[in-house]
């Protein structure tokens, strides 16, 4: 019943609270007795503050994701690293003014409306422009549980927050990890060969060096299993409704990515205890 109750909901802090008190299945997850009382959503949102302040997502994502191993969920056959776009609404919008010196020089100055994300960043995809974060993820290859996030600004380039993600994770020795032609290159495959790791990352052409068959080929088959990564976006997207960023700052963003991650991972853990059945 939680389950489906959040796959078909976003919860605000006020809602949260509404139904702990009124649900029994949701004050035995947050292991709220019928005697105590339920905390309002004043204490919630000091509490996911303070979490975000001692930055301790990170590690109650690794502790929920350990517990999720110790009981056979999450079985790391490999890892596939990826990154998408977290637009925010409070991109800016302003006016350019223009100030003639008495020199004959001229003076350009910008004026924002207030609300906006000052640590955001402007990035382009295909012919769009985007306004926002990135949210970069490592998950497990076979299930595609989440293992690993971390939040940059839209503009920073995926290939250089693979060293980041690695150091968030224990992956084992001989474990492939799958990417995009985005990780090609040669910082990231002296990185999993001093990590002991097998690189799945797509090989890249250029116009002087055409892929040669057998590279096509590798891409083909790296690509079917590195599509559990853009699943993993879908579902974040459509059972949370993560369209975009709902708060404001770096921290903040990723205190979200954190959090639907962990709500992906356990969402999606009963299913996968019943197909060992």
């Amino acid at each position: 019943m939680l389950n489906a109750k959040l796959s078909n909901h976003f919860f605000t802090l006020d809602q949260v609270e509404e139904e702990v008190n009124d649900r029994i299945t949701f004050s035995r997850f947050c292991g709220i007795s019928m005697d105590n009382s339920v905390p309002d959503h004043s204490v919630l949102i000091r509490f996911r503050t303070a979490l975000t302040e001692k930055k301790a997502l990170d590690r109650l994502l690794k502790i929920i994701n350990d517990q999720l191993s110790n009981h056979g969920v999450l079985v790391q056959h490999g890892a596939v690293i990826d990154a998408s776009i977290t637009p925010t609404p409070r991109r800016p919008k302003g006016k350019k003014s223009y100030d003639l010196r008495e020199d004959g020089t001229i003076s350009v100055s910008h004026s924002y409306q207030k609300g906006v994300d000052p640590e955001a960043s402007w990035t382009k995809k295909g012919h769009n422009l985007y306004y926002g974060y990135k949210r970069h993820v490592l998950i497990e290859s076979k299930e595609g549980l989440v293992l690993a996030v971390t939040t940059t600004k839209a503009s920073s380039h995926d290939g250089a927050h693979l060293p980041i993600l690695l150091d968030k994770v224990s992956l084992k020795a001989g474990s492939r990890l799958y990417g995009d032609k985005g990780y090609s290159g040669l910082p990231n495959e002296t990185l999993l060969k001093n990590k002991k790791l097998k690189s799945a990352i797509q090989k890249k052409g250029n116009r002087n060096h055409p892929l040669s068959p057998a590279a096509k080929r590798f891409n083909k088959l790296v690509s079917k299993t590195r599509y559990k990564v853009e699943r993993v976006f879908g579902s974040i997207k459509r059972w949370f409704r993560s369209s975009g960023a709902r708060y404001i700052g770096l921290d903040k963003t990723h205190t979200q990515h954190v959090m639907e991650s962990i709500a992906y991972n356990l969402y999606r853990a009963p299913n996968i205890i019943l197909k060992g059945f």
